[in-house]
Order: C-alpha cells, then structure tokens, then sequence
C-alpha cells in the first residue's frame, strides 16, 4: 500500500473515531449538543431510534477501528535494506527478494507448476517470505517443501547478504501431470 495512502486512511479514520466518540458522548448526555442540534437530540430521546442510533454508532466505530489498524498493519515493504558501499548505496528492494524465492523454487525441480512470493519485515533487520503454490500430483509434498524452503533461504542470504527468518510454503492447489502426445 501507498506510504500517502496509508497516512490519508491513518488521518480518515482518527477523525472518524473523533466524530463516534462525540456522538457516543452525545448518546449519554442528552444536553451535550444543546439547541443546535437539536434534532439528533430528538433522536437520542426516543426509546427505538436511540437502538438504531448506537448500532449505527457502534457500526462507524468498528469501521474506524478496522481501517485504521488495517491501514497501520498492512504497510508493504517498499524498500527493504539499503547496504552501504565506499561508493554509494545499493537498495534491495522487494520485488527483487520475490523473484529470487520465486526462481530458487521453480529452480529446485520439485513439481512446482506455479507459485506466488511475498516478503515482509521481521525483527532486527530480517525478513519473512510466505510462498503459495500449485503443485503437480506426483509430488512428495513434506520433503519436496523442506527442499525449496532450504533453497529459498540459502539464495536469498547469498543473493542479498540479508538474514531470512522464516521461509513458509503453502501448497494451494495439487494438478495432475498431463502427458504430452506429439504427432
């Protein structure tokens, strides 16, 4: 996600929270908006339209919740490690991880018709890869995965010089292998 997006969704949903937190203290405190608004007053006083009023109220708190720690968790690692050299810097970015662990699977020869990399951050400077695959069937899938977890970790610390922490694979899909006929 966008770094300005995520700061626009962060800065949506702290004004949202704002506005709910005000109107739940409205919700308690009948007086609070005095004759100004004097039709959410109205509101807030009758028995049926007050439930309808802290669903509501309850609905736009969650959604403020939910945007905003989605907009805080969900940050992509648009640059990963900048290695610093007596010339300059060279920054490693994340698709360039991605298509290391993607060609370290489809290298390691172990039935992999398809897969799909992701990398994210982990602690002290390392980093995380999940890896989703399709598979053929003729695959021993528990050795076959242990092989290319190996191989993805062993060509991206060669590859980067960055520590990897954990490699998981998951295997989506398995698809029969179908015989070539030639005429």
């Amino acid at each position: 996600m966008n770094q300005l997006i995520r700061v626009v969704l962060i800065a949506y949903s702290f004004i949202l929270g704002l506005f709910s937190m005000v109107l739940l203290y409205a919700f308690f405190d009948t007086t609070f908006f005095g004759l100004i608004l004097s039709p959410l007053t109205a509101i807030v006083t009758d028995p049926v339209n007050k439930f309808i009023y802290f669903a509501v109220l309850l609905v736009l708190f969650g959604s403020c919740i939910a945007s905003a720690s989605y907009a805080i968790l969900s940050g992509r690692l648009s640059r990963t490690r900048i290695r610093q050299t007596d010339i300059g810097t060279v920054d490693i970015g994340v698709d360039a991880m991605e298509s290391i662990a993607l060609n370290s699977a489809k290298s390691a020869q172990v039935g992999i018709k398809s897969a799909k990399a992701h990398v994210s951050s982990a602690k002290n400077g390392a980093v995380r890869v999940r890896m989703s695959t399709v598979l053929y069937s003729n695959v021993e899938i528990p050795a076959m995965m242990a092989k290319v977890q190996e191989r993805i970790k062993k060509d991206i610390e060669r590859y980067t010089g960055i520590t990897v922490e954990s490699v998981s694979v998951k295997v989506s899909r398995v698809e029969p292998v179908v015989a070539k006929v030639e005429r």
